[in-house]
């Protein structure tokens, strides 16, 4: 993997309304300039064209298009040149499918829903949401666009930010008559999604390919909002990715690692991104609190992705002093830790297969945000793959509730569990979604349980730390499960309810209480395999029990005896440990912050979490530590055969181990 973006990015949005006047009237290269050196700021991303639909430099070709009150004539340019003068790059950001100007006067080329109607809201109404169809006459419009920005950049250009494109089902009337010539049944919601998502990518292929005719070298990213399994046929046409994800602006704090942990393994240099913004984008006159940004920031920067925070510059061009007050602190000290940091690669263990569609860009499945939760808890070290990557690089492979497989990948998953890989699967992970498992999992028979929920019965190693016989009830529906008997043994048992809630068969406010019958299984090992009856990752992602990260947990521990890392720290802290071979050394990441719901529509951190004398046991394979110490404050650990303490964590520490 090449490492080719710079660590510290501001990505200046200037989505700026036609009716206010004295656009970048009070632009000074100089101070604005300044402002972002000051800030530590490496990578600015400047604006050509905004949601509006306005053009922020001189153009020939669409003189109609210029901000009717841009008074800095050429503010993008000025703007690229006085960043190039002190060192830092500029990319170009252009919007796509989201054009309040080419909309109104072209609803011909906007995407059409199934009923006639068009994405977005009414025209009568605030907002720039209606979309455009690259299947119409609009991209012959965008190509020329960006011909003409290519030429007025030149030598200039650094590389562009394609903003908003996405998968959109389109029934306009270039695409209705496509999907009758390839027989796409409408009514087909695959099918549909499937045309859509290959009109996008051709649209990416050809844009940049024009991007590299004029230079190589230039970084190239498509935004949708996601980076996941629907970005993976396209990755071709990026030269990096950036992954848009602002907690406090819908996205939550469970979103960045579910796509940071895809995106690292598709081979390209990444980038996250947040805002400075208390809530999201077009949030002007607002700050982030700093522990906030620092724990979204230095999250990034722990998977080893460069930083990008998102701020939106006011319509009369001078930048806001508290908000670069507010990211310088943050990015000072990103650039004195980045370099433990860029480039690394990250050492894991594991591998969540991932259940998410690449036909759905925002549709994450609970169970892949329950797992991705329970594992952070727990420190396991992984990543998320698709069924198409090759499973010998991990020891263990989890497949989550609602993963439902091929053929194929069954014979895939039981040659690598023969070749000594092990496997945790829970519900219909690894099912052909016709009750069929893979040889290994040794399951004889599995059915929709009936009679539920079902009460784990605390016995056996899998229970450990649960008290002892007690009964935790699950109250997701799962499996009644017999294994074979010659190959798998029972690890967990449960027990069933007197009848199920329903109808007039109910007993109090929530489910029927155990009946205290006989026990049956719901959890079953063969040899490195490890399957369990119920959808416990997204049992988790629902209500959290702790009994189902207890059990999890202790199947990781049966099947990885010789975890990566294990501490003592509580569950809010997260651990990420990445290798530096040419350095000679790995480096651990240790993140203490706590969001909290002390709002009814976003979580909040206000400050950072700090903790003392944690106990880390560290088992790098193949390497032996020869000596720990915090940077880059450099104070050395004492390092007791494979265990470290760090005296305190406070928010951010990286630990050195040199092998």
């Amino acid at each position: 993997m090449s490492f080719i973006l710079p660590a510290r990015q501001v990505h200046l949005d200037f989505h700026t309304s036609q009716f206010i006047e004295g656009i970048g009237k009070q632009f000074d290269a100089d101070e604005f300039v300044k402002t972002f050196k000051d800030a530590h700021v490496n990578s600015v991303t400047v604006f050509a064209r905004c949601h509006h639909g306005y053009l922020y430099y001189r153009s020939k070709e669409f003189p109609e298009l210029v901000h009717p009150y841009l008074e800095c004539k050429n503010l993008m340019l000025d703007q690229i040149d006085a960043l190039h003068a002190a060192g830092i790059r500029a990319p170009v950001y252009t919007t796509v499918q989201w054009d309040r100007y080419i909309s109104e006067r072209h609803p011909e080329w906007l995407v059409c829903k199934k009923n006639g109607e068009h994405e977005g809201g009414s025209f009568t109404e605030p907002g720039f949401y209606q979309s455009l169809c690259v299947n119409t006459g609009y991209t012959e419009f965008f190509i020329k666009h960006l011909k003409e920005l290519i030429s007025i950049l030149g030598d200039k250009a650094d590389g562009f930010f394609f903003d908003i494109t996405g998968i959109r089902p389109c029934f306009c009337s270039i695409c209705i008559p496509m999907m009758r010539e390839r027989g796409i049944d409408f009514d087909d919601e695959i099918s549909v999604r499937r045309f859509a998502k290959d009109n996008i990518d051709r649209f990416k292929k050809r844009v940049s390919a024009i991007v590299r005719e004029h230079k190589s070298d230039l970084t190239i990213f498509y935004n949708a909002g996601h980076t996941g399994p629907c970005t993976k046929e396209s990755a071709d046409d990026y030269s990096h990715f950036e992954l848009e994800s602002l907690p406090t602006g819908g996205w939550g704090y469970l979103h960045f690692p579910v796509s940071a942990r895809y995106a690292c393994t598709l081979g390209k240099d990444c980038m996250g991104m947040t805002g400075k913004f208390h809530t999201s984008w077009g949030d002007f006159h607002s700050l982030k609190d700093l522990a906030a940004l620092e724990f979204e920031c230095f999250r990034m920067l722990s998977h080893g992705f460069a930083v990008s925070i998102g701020d939106q510059l006011e319509p009369y061009g001078k930048l806001n002093p508290a908000a670069y007050n507010l990211i310088g602190k943050v990015f000072k000290r990103i650039e004195e830790c980045e370099d433990w940091v860029r480039p690394s690669e990250p050492i894991v263990e594991a591998a969540l297969v991932t259940s998410e569609c690449s036909l759905f860009e925002h549709t994450i499945p609970d169970s892949i945000m329950g797992a991705v939760q329970m594992f952070e808890e727990i420190a396991l070290q992984f990543d998320i793959i698709d069924t198409d990557t090759c499973f010998d690089k991990y020891k263990l492979l989890v497949l989550p509730d609602d993963l439902v497989v091929d053929t194929d990948t069954q014979k895939r998953l039981d040659a690598y569990v023969a070749s000594g890989g092990s496997v945790i699967a829970c519900f219909k992970g690894g099912s052909n979604g016709g009750g069929k498992y893979p040889g290994c999992f040794a399951v004889a028979s599995a059915e929709i349980n009936e009679n539920y929920p079902d009460f784990i019965v605390a016995e056996g190693s899998l229970a450990k730390g649960l008290e002892p016989e007690n009964e935790y009830v699950i109250y997701k529906q799962g499996l009644r499960i017999s294994a074979d008997a010659h190959k798998a043994s029972t690890e967990l048992n449960a027990r069933g309810p007197y009848f199920p809630r329903k109808g007039d068969h109910f007993c109090s406010h929530r489910y029927t209480p155990s009946a205290k019958g006989e026990k049956y299984p719901v959890a079953i090992q063969n040899g490195n395999v490890i399957f369990f009856a119920h959808p416990l990752f997204e049992q988790y992602r629902v209500n959290a029990p702790t009994w189902c990260k207890v059990i999890i947990n202790n199947a990781v521990s049966k099947l990885l005896p010789k975890r990566i890392v294990t501490h003592n720290g509580p569950s809010t802290m997260t651990v990420s440990i990445s290798d530096q071979p040419e350095n000679g050394r790995a480096n651990v990441q240790l993140l203490s912050y706590i969001p909290v719901r002390k709002s009814a529509e976003i979580d909040i951190i206000e400050e950072r979490t700090v903790l003392r004398d944690i106990c880390l046991d560290i088992d790098l394979p193949g390497k032996t530590i020869k000596s720990a110490r915090v940077v880059p404050e450099d104070i050395p650990l004492v390092l007791n055969e494979n265990r470290i303490t760090v005296p305190e964590v406070n928010g951010y520490t990286i630990v050195e181990l040199k092998y």
